[in-house]
């Protein structure tokens, strides 16, 4: 795989050294087992200058956007910059845009993180298509292009050659994807074994602090109050809905608009949250966990949870059992 990683003025370092690192390795561990390495890599600019990445560091370049080169796929990086420095950046952003849809155009794979979706949508590249980005910058996200079809719990989409990854720290993520897309699973699943990166599937449910969205709107604070005090009886839309004074419909309705999802999905949130507080924190039964989470049934309870992490409870408490120690 031939892979270009653009950088632009504010661009995310840390995506730039850890392709290098991961590419390197991949590579080193082919040639141990006999194989050809299959991997090679450039960092391009827009006039092949070295930039200023956002953490300050000066980032060198091995060439321009401009000059002719056999290219897989194209990895964009977040950036971290202000509001004021992206609208000073608009021009170059502009010009990058054009070059990656030309590239796409030609076949390429191209890729983006975090606030480098944003690159992607203004360049047309996300219209219609499935998309995704931090929980964080995803109101933003829907408010500029609201053509995208946004996937909100997604850690990675891909569609039409066009990938997609949430966090900062997911262009691993991208990077295996990318991988798996023109050199197969087996190739992917290698690399990310010889770096000891975790595969398994994600959502982005479990890293969204309800907190987050309780500061949309003061609904939503009344609404996560009464979920946790719930008592003995288990919260239902009904109930919840009687006690914010409103109906069914009006409920569902607000919760749409603030929060992209029906009541219901709310208040399953909120008890997996106060759950996993549990399961961290404390050696209760998970049975026990159940009932204080508000589920009458442990078995309920366990779907909902693994629907939210795609992981039992149980295997939830081992997990940061071990990133604690």
């Amino acid at each position: 795989m031939k892979l270009a990683v653009l950088a632009l003025e504010g661009c995310m370092h840390s995506a730039i050294a850890g392709v290098a690192d991961v590419l390197s390795l991949a590579n080193h561990v082919m040639q141990q087992s006999g194989a050809k390495p299959r991997f090679s890599w450039q960092t391009l600019s827009l006039d092949g200058k070295p930039v200023r990445a956002g953490g300050g560091q000066l980032v060198a370049v091995d060439g321009a956007i401009g000059k002719r080169a056999s290219l897989d796929a194209i990895l964009v990086p977040g950036n971290l910059v202000d509001h004021v420095t992206a609208k000073r950046l608009q021009p170059q952003y502009a010009r990058a845009g054009a070059w990656l849809r030309r590239q796409h155009a030609n076949g390429r794979l191209i890729g983006a993180f975090c606030s480098g979706v944003f690159l992607l949508a203004g360049a047309g590249l996300l219209d219609n298509r499935r998309a995704t980005i931090t929980w964080w910058l995803q109101g933003e996200l829907r408010q500029r292009h609201p053509t995208i079809d946004l996937a909100p719990d997604a850690v990675i989409t891909a569609a039409d050659r066009i990938v997609c990854a949430a966090g900062p720290m997911s262009w691993v993520d991208l990077l295996l994807r990318l991988i798996e897309m023109v050199e197969g699973k087996e190739t992917a699943r290698l690399c990310a074994d010889y770096v000891v990166i975790d595969t398994a599937q994600r959502t982005q449910s479990i890293f969204m602090p309800v907190g987050y969205l309780l500061s949309q709107d003061p609904l939503l604070t009344r609404a996560d109050l009464l979920v946790r005090r719930t008592g003995k009886r288990p919260m239902t839309v009904k109930r919840l809905a009687g006690a914010l004074g409103l109906s069914e419909r009006t409920l569902n309705r607000k919760f749409q608009e603030l929060t992209h999802e029906p009541p219901q999905a709310f208040i399953m949130r909120r008890r997996v949250e106060h759950a996993r507080t549990l399961l961290e924190t404390t050696a209760q039964p998970v049975k026990t966990i159940a009932r204080a989470a508000g589920y009458e049934d442990e078995s309920s309870f366990r779907k909902a949870f693994r629907k939210l992490t795609l992981m039992s409870p149980r295997a939830y408490r081992a997990r940061r059992m071990e990133h604690a120690a």
